[in-house]
């Protein structure tokens, strides 16, 4: 336990002498900060209402009206984790092992309990919760892995599909311009002829400028997801489509 991030206990227990003595000794000799309960419907209430949350519960069982197990079934209810170790009177091995189905981490005969014992358990508990995390974790981020190749290779299928087609529209489409363009302005007069001529002009420019786009995100996509992509290749694709976009604008018009 860190005496910089001492751990927050909450101890639920209505005998009044018991957690007097574990909160005492688990607050001066092991630094825990340690909320009392003497109910089972106060620690729902503090779990309910406590807005940083405790890091362990020290949970008795023998409890009136509410006992330990109706309390871990609450907190089943109410998708609270918080680690929780039972106290049980001795021959309760029956309730201890409910005890552990229902969520417990651990549990500990209050008869035969220490200080030491019970900071060992809470420090136990923590780290066992700790250690859960990080395997949820570490599943998680499997899984998106997963879910990201299957994005990924559906998005390159998808690109795999579409590009032929677009490569023969823009091929098309300067193949048109190129071979009948002439023919059509010499057959119209010459005001008319200049306004088509730079329409046309200017629609070539954009075809090129959006062909070489279309080809810029298809080099940066195959950089981000066949590989690690190193700064200076993202860069050169920028620089490229700068310079086609840059040499479309300055080209004269005929």
């Amino acid at each position: 336990m860190s005496e910089t991030q001492p751990l927050r206990v909450l101890l639920v227990d209505d005998d009044d002498i018991y957690i007097g003595v574990v909160a005492q000794g688990l607050s001066d000799e092991f630094g825990c900060r340690t909320t009392i309960a003497s109910t089972g419907e106060e620690a729902l209430k503090l779990l309910r209402s406590d807005k940083t949350g405790f890091d362990v519960i020290l949970l008795d069982y023998m409890m009136p009206q509410m006992n330990g197990l109706d309390v871990l079934r609450r907190m089943h209810e109410d998708k609270n984790e918080t680690p929780v170790v039972v106290l049980t009177a001795a021959g309760s091995e029956t309730v201890a092992v409910e005890a552990m189905k229902l969520g417990a981490y651990d549990y500990c005969r209050k008869e035969h309990t220490d200080i030491q014992q019970l900071a060992n358990l809470v420090r136990g508990s923590y780290e066992r919760r700790l250690f859960r995390i990080a395997k949820e974790f570490e599943g998680e981020r499997a899984r998106e892995i997963i879910l990201d190749k299957e994005a990924t290779d559906k998005v390159r299928d998808v690109i795999n599909a579409i590009t032929p087609s677009l490569n023969s529209a823009f091929g098309d489409i300067a193949a048109e311009v190129e071979t009948k363009w002439e023919e059509v302005l010499a057959k119209l007069p010459q005001k008319e002829r200049r306004e088509l001529r730079a329409l046309l002009n200017h629609m070539q420019k954009q075809v090129g400028v959006l062909e070489t786009g279309i080809r810029g995100l298809l080099s940066l996509y195959q950089l981000v997801y066949a590989r690690y992509p190193e700064t200076k290749e993202i860069e050169n694709i920028r620089k490229e489509f700068e310079a086609r976009v840059q040499s479309f604008a300055l080209t004269p018009k005929k």
